[in-house]
């Protein structure tokens, strides 16, 4: 009988390896018995990973046939999740396709938009193994532990599971807040915590982003601190982000007045 500590365990580790696979961008797939190795382009489709390949390539081939395959996603905190199954094509027009995944949110970039001989495989998911990183020697996580000390996730378990998609997205938000928003990121770091400031800020580094808030690095006269922007009310979703941001910076705004 399975104790409850190992059933939540469970359920903590197929959440996390369905965050991996939504945050991923690419993924190592390997073809055994076509002795074939590559990085390819990987999306997240309900917990399998869906990739984009040409429709006369060795990958469109051993989909058609249904070759056993495996799929190594990186994760942004040195995870490595390796999904094995055999290999498919979605059945539809490459168009018709991308566009239900986008509508699901979750938006493929071809070169230049080209879809033209170009096919979607998709892996049917029949074993799910998440590793994570060991700590090295000056605390930094190791990058691509090895798999045999990755942890068999079980299929139920995984199926069931929901991704933390702000966890997942967290880099490319970061990203988009830094490049895009700076003005407005100043603005935020004038009254985080723990302490307001009167006087100029110097420059304003968003370094981490939850559910429950961002951590900033703000830069004034007196030095570097590192600061914390709470959100109002805990993200839902990457699109709520904009909405939590907006009702900040009316808050801050009228701080200023």
């Amino acid at each position: 009988m399975t104790s409850p500590a190992h059933t939540q365990d469970m359920i903590t580790m197929a959440r996390q390896a369905r965050t991996v696979l939504a945050g991923g961008r690419t993924a190592l797939l390997t073809l055994p018995c076509e002795q074939a190795r590559g990085w390819v382009g990987v999306i997240d489709d309900g917990g399998e990973p869906v990739l984009m390949a040409s429709a006369v390539g060795r990958l469109a081939s051993a989909a058609r046939n249904g070759r056993r395959s495996w799929v190594e996603v990186p994760g942004h905190s040195g995870e490595r999740l390796i999904l094995t199954g055999p290999l498919r094509v979605v059945p539809g027009t490459t168009e018709q396709i991308l566009s239900r995944l986008d509508d699901l949110g979750r938006m493929v970039s071809t070169e230049d938009g080209v879809t033209d001989g170009l096919s979607v495989l998709a892996l049917s998911v029949e074993d799910v193994v998440l590793c994570l990183p060991t700590v090295a020697r000056d605390g930094r996580p190791r990058r691509w532990p090895s798999a045999t000390v990755g942890r068999r996730i079980d299929l139920a378990s995984y199926a069931f599971a929901e991704p933390d998609l702000i966890s997942a997205y967290a880099a490319e938000l970061i990203e988009h807040l830094n490049v895009g928003h700076a003005d407005q990121m100043r603005q935020l770091a004038r009254h985080a915590l723990p302490a307001t400031i009167e006087g100029d800020i110097a420059g304003v580094q968003v370094s981490g982003l939850d559910r429950y808030g961002m951590d900033l690095w703000r830069v004034d006269g007196a030095g570097a601190e590192q600061v914390r922007v709470a959100f109002r009310q805990p993200l839902v979703e990457p699109r709520s982000l904009g909405r939590e941001l907006r009702r900040l910076l009316d808050q801050s705004a009228n701080a200023s007045e």
